[in-house]
């Protein structure tokens, strides 16, 4: 599989590894020097009617400043409008998130986690906040942890409209305990809330606009062969905001 393959081939870098690739009958060896690569967090991209697409990947590393330099890339293109796209996102750290929010939003509460012991934190916004830009969000049911809550606290501050499937309901957080034996144990210890104290725990986000796909467009979705054109939520999205 991809993930045995991957577990194979990765080790430390500049050191070398030796790959047998088959191509129909024929059989080649390459010598590959690994390194460390990035790949985007959030990309932009301009479409009809001077409405801008953000996709975000994920919330780990980097995703608000690539977001916020996507943000800010659009809106000097002359964005009048803007979607963010965080269907298949797996979630990420919760800074990231709240970063990312305190950029869009205006001051008030933003995310709120709870530990089992019952200590609340609250991640607040200051004034500075984009206005006067409708925004959608879309969202389906692998949108998970950190892509929900992306979602649904623009959705309970009235700033974006909510296009897609309902998310898939994620409301605890994790540490991870190393054993000695090399494997780990991942714990829940606490609970996460939207900024008005909503549990999305096993019933998610669910959308202003119910739009579900058909699996192969889906399908298509997943591999990043969906053309925006052909894109039903998308769609939905750029009507809606027109």
């Amino acid at each position: 599989t991809i993930s045995e393959l991957s577990v194979l081939i990765k080790g430390e870098a500049n050191t070398q590894i030796r790959l047998t690739v088959l191509r129909g009958q024929e059989r080649k060896e390459f010598t590959v020097t690994r390194k460390a690569f990035q790949t985007p967090v959030a990309t932009a991209r301009m479409l009809e009617g001077n409405i801008g697409l953000i996709t975000i990947e994920n919330f780990d590393e980097r995703c608000a400043q690539e977001t916020i330099a996507a943000i800010e890339e659009l809106t000097a293109q002359g964005a009048e409008a803007l979607i963010f796209d965080v269907r298949n996102n797996p979630g990420g750290y919760a800074n990231e998130l709240v970063k990312v929010l305190d950029y869009i939003l205006p001051k008030g509460d933003l995310f709120r986690t709870v530990d089992y012991r019952g200590v609340e934190d609250v991640d607040k916004s200051d004034a500075r906040c984009i206005e006067g830009v409708p925004m959608a969000v879309l969202v389906n049911g692998d949108s998970y942890s950190a892509a929900e809550f992306f979602a649904a606290a623009l959705q309970e501050y009235g700033a974006a409209t909510i296009i897609g499937e309902k998310t898939s309901g994620k409301g605890y957080f994790q540490t991870t305990l190393k054993l000695d034996d090399g494997s780990a144990v991942g714990l829940s210890v606490g609970k996460y809330y939207t900024p008005k104290g909503v549990s999305l725990a096993d019933t998610g986000v669910t959308p202003d606009i119910l739009l579900p796909m058909d699996a192969e467009m889906a399908l298509q979705l997943y591999y990043d062969r969906l053309d925006p054109m052909e894109d039903i939520q998308i769609q939905a999205a750029l009507e809606a905001l027109k």
